[in-house]
């Protein structure tokens, strides 16, 4: 039964880890996605940028550039500073799931020498009990040798009271022999 539940339990921590690794795939899909979302949505103000240029006239071109330079550049700049907080916010995601698996780790590591101090002191229960059924079979092989023994002692007491038994009835025999003999020996 323990060796069920520690499996359980072990089935239980790899079920645990699964879907912690999954949870962790999809938000790095989510953050992918968004960051391309955002850079997609750039591509399209410039593209809208340059339509407008193009639909304005030569005159109004060289201003036209000039705002939309000094917009890529304040876009760009812009960019670069989502990008970088985006990276910095993955940045710290990451070392939070890293401290969540060290941490779950650790856990792991602790159920583990919990199970296993729990199977030590098992085993240390059980081999105490095995050494409770020797001795007690221990006792029961005395308590057989010393009914044994006692039994022995009265099967010397009775055949000593069979022997004495025996002799008082072969003197009384022999006493009434001698006297049956006197009495034939006097008729005689």
């Amino acid at each position: 039964m323990l060796l069920i539940l520690a499996l359980l339990l072990l089935g239980v921590l790899l079920l645990l880890r699964l879907l912690f690794v999954l949870v962790l795939l999809l938000l790095l899909r989510l953050l992918l996605v968004l960051v391309l979302l955002l850079l997609l949505g750039m591509l399209l103000l410039l593209s809208l940028l340059l339509v407008l240029a193009l639909l304005l006239g030569v005159l109004l071109l060289r201003l036209l550039l000039v705002l939309v330079l000094l917009l890529g550049v304040l876009l760009l700049r812009l960019l670069l500073v989502l990008v970088l907080l985006l990276l910095l916010g993955m940045l710290l995601l990451l070392r939070l799931l890293l401290v969540l698996v060290l941490l779950l780790l650790g856990v792991l590591l602790l159920l583990r020498l919990l199970l296993v101090l729990v199977l030590l002191l098992l085993l240390g229960v059980l081999l105490l009990l095995r050494l409770l059924l020797v001795l007690v079979l221990l006792l029961l092989g005395m308590l057989r040798l010393l009914s044994l023994l006692l039994l022995l002692v009265l099967l010397c007491l009775l055949s000593g009271l069979g022997l004495l038994f025996l002799l008082r009835v072969g003197r009384s025999n022999a006493s009434e022999k001698q006297e049956q003999q006197e009495c034939c020996a006097d008729k005689c």
